[in-house]
């Protein structure tokens, strides 16, 4: 009978076989790991003296279940590598761990300052807001005035009876002078301005300015657009494609048909003879 001296394989060994199966490098594992290429190095070699034997067991864990090894099988082999007997599992807390809760706690802190931001800027509109709808402070003391009427009506005098010579003396003041009469029959009326409209069926530019060089409209006009003018004449219009434009001076319509289309024009209204 032979005996079986073949010395147990390491966790260290079971690691590195199942990393080069798989095709994997140093510096890939040690990526995933969080971890330097050396530290991944020295697991594989079981070398877990110093700072690295500390985390040795969390760090063997997560090797085996990046590689997809049997949890149980792999730590059996590190215990009997290292004389460490296997503990009930641990949640790890790797680098990667910190950076995801660290992520996490920060994305909630970004939250809760863009809910109390929101939270200002509604309770500034609703300022806003108040303020408009609160009436004038004018308006409080506008119902007093009622009694006040009533009062200035109770103390109205009753009305005298005017004698015949007061009436004479008052209808002799408001008879006008005949000078006063002639003067009232010599003021010139007041002359009406002169009226100008334009209707525009598609949008177009335009400057009028009347006769005192006074400018009554200025820019575009949009379609559907009636615009009425009022001022002396005559007019100098300016259009800038006076095909799609129609005015009426005075009431009456205004040839325009002597006028290229698409073209800027600039006429006089009522045309000079």
């Amino acid at each position: 009978m032979t005996t079986d001296n073949t010395a147990p394989v390491s966790a260290g060994q079971i690691l590195s076989t199942a990393r080069e199966a798989r095709g994997l490098t140093l510096q890939q594992v040690a990526l995933q790991l969080n971890l330097k290429p050396e530290q991944v190095a020295k697991l594989e070699q079981d070398q877990l003296e110093g700072t690295l034997e500390t985390f040795a067991r969390g760090y063997v864990r997560a090797y085996g279940r990046l590689l997809k090894l049997p949890e149980a099988e792999l730590m059996a082999a590190f215990g009997s590598t290292t004389g460490c007997q296997q503990s009930s599992p641990k949640p790890m807390r790797t680098f990667s761990n910190r950076t995801a809760k660290q992520a996490t706690e920060n994305r909630f802190m970004w939250l809760t300052y863009a809910i109390v931001a929101l939270l200002l800027v509604l309770l500034f509109v609703w300022w806003l807001q108040t303020n408009k709808q609160l009436p004038p402070s004018d308006a409080v003391s506008l119902p007093a005035a009622g009694p006040a009427v009533t009062t200035a009506a109770e103390l109205v005098p009753e009305q005298i009876q005017p004698t015949p010579e007061q009436i004479t003396e008052l209808l002799e003041q408001l008879t006008p002078e005949p000078e006063q009469t002639a003067a009232a029959e010599d003021i010139i009326p007041i002359a009406e301005a002169d009226q100008l409209e334009m209707r525009f069926s598609e949008n177009c530019w335009v400057d009028v300015t009347d006769a005192d060089g006074n400018r009554v409209a200025y820019g575009t006009k949009q379609a559907g657009y009636i615009m009425q003018l009022s001022g002396k004449a005559p007019f100098v219009v300016t259009l800038g494609n006076p095909s799609v434009v129609s005015i009426t001076f005075n009431q009456q319509a205004v040839d325009m048909s002597a006028l290229a289309a698409g073209r800027v024009a600039k006429f006089t209204i009522p045309e000079s003879e």
